[in-house]
């Protein structure tokens, strides 16, 4: 299986290749910045900050799995298009 994903990204179109590694790149982007929030949380314990942190942590998975997804998917349309 893990062998099959693999070579799914290696035969993706180098535009798509593209725009899933910025793709991912603004994912890990966000979440680094909820682990600054979170990390705001340990020095000023507010449920609000600990809140927070984790809804962008959780809106910066998505984006990465979201991106990922997508990647695929548009690849395969783009194959059987031209074909």
């Amino acid at each position: 299986m893990m062998k099959l994903i693999i070579d799914k990204f290696n035969s993706m179109e180098e535009k798509t290749k593209k725009i899933l590694k910025y793709g991912i790149y603004f994912s890990v982007f966000v979440c680094a910045i909820s682990v600054f929030i979170l990390l705001a949380y340990h020095f000023n314990p507010s449920p609000n900050l600990f809140y927070i942190g984790l809804e962008v942590f959780k809106l910066g998975l998505f984006f990465i799995v979201e991106f990922i997804i997508c990647a695929i998917a548009i690849d395969t349309i783009k194959r059987q298009v031209n074909i």
